[in-house]
């Protein structure tokens, strides 16, 4: 086993908390290790440190991107051979939360790649305003969460060493609430940001972002968004950037999104 696993509780409800997909995001090890104190009053819930080795390494990963490897490969390398051992029991859950962190400035969202009924009734308890819809192309699919039923990821910034674990602990403690997990008063939170995230915007490789930019801010075409070589880049396209600065992919701006109207 490539993971470590550890369930407290008994019976249904079941719910997956998974942390440290990316090895150098430390969050969701000190999520998990907080949230293995408390007591049930109901269902059981089950803690996955997803990729140990990368943790131990501090690394993102050793071979590829876990959260590009869904469903995995028996024979693949280490990351998909992994992706294939967790693929197998992530759908045996009611939930399943991922726990990301970035040294991008967004401060927190959630992240989903469906959004049907079921979905529409979870993000009602959930104390986070910002929703991101990902396509299908954005990641190739092989997201982690897509394994799961259903499955949502929230990701913190900035700062990938946990500093902003606290944050976390109490959103996923006010879930828990609000699924009668653990004792507590209920509460609803039915407004909500949409964003559908499509595709990445490219930029050269010795690209100087713009610092006027703002996570989930419209950037709209023509903006000035950077400079490469002595030269202003300008937008060629109006989207809502996620992921921008310190927290953006290689050779990206950001990620783009398109604002949608959804009610709850």
């Amino acid at each position: 086993m490539n993971y470590k696993i550890k369930t407290i509780g008994k019976g249904s409800p079941k719910i997956a908390i998974v942390g440290c997909v990316h090895g150098d995001e430390i969050m969701g090890q000190k999520v998990i290790k907080e949230l293995k104190k408390i007591k049930l009053k109901k269902g059981s819930l089950t803690f996955i440190i997803a990729n140990p080795k990368a943790l131990a390494k501090k690394k993102r990963f050793i071979k590829k991107d876990l959260n590009r490897c869904f469903p995995g490969r028996k024979k693949g390398n280490f990351e998909e051979k992994l992706a294939c051992e967790l693929n197998k029991i992530l759908k045996s859950f009611d939930l399943v939360i991922d726990v990301h962190a970035t040294n991008s400035d967004l401060g927190k969202i959630i992240g989903i790649t469906k959004l049907d009924n079921k979905m529409k009734q979870f993000l009602k308890l959930i104390p986070i305003k910002n929703v991101a819809l990902f396509s299908k192309k954005l990641f190739g699919s092989g997201e982690l969460i897509r394994s799961a039923k259903p499955g949502v990821t929230f990701d913190y910034g900035p700062n990938k060493s946990g500093k902003n674990y606290k944050k976390a602990l109490t959103d996923l403690k006010i879930i828990l609430r609000n699924l009668g997990f653990i004792s507590g008063k209920k509460k609803i939170f039915k407004m909500k940001n949409f964003y559908r995230f499509f595709g990445s915007y490219n930029v050269p490789k010795n690209f100087t972002q713009n610092k006027q930019l703002k996570e989930l801010q419209l950037i709209r075409k023509g903006q000035l968004i950077g400079s490469a070589n002595k030269k202003n880049i300008y937008s060629n396209k109006t989207f809502y950037p996620l992921f921008l600065g310190k927290g953006s992919y290689e050779k990206t701006l950001s990620l783009m999104a398109k604002e949608e109207k959804i009610k709850l």
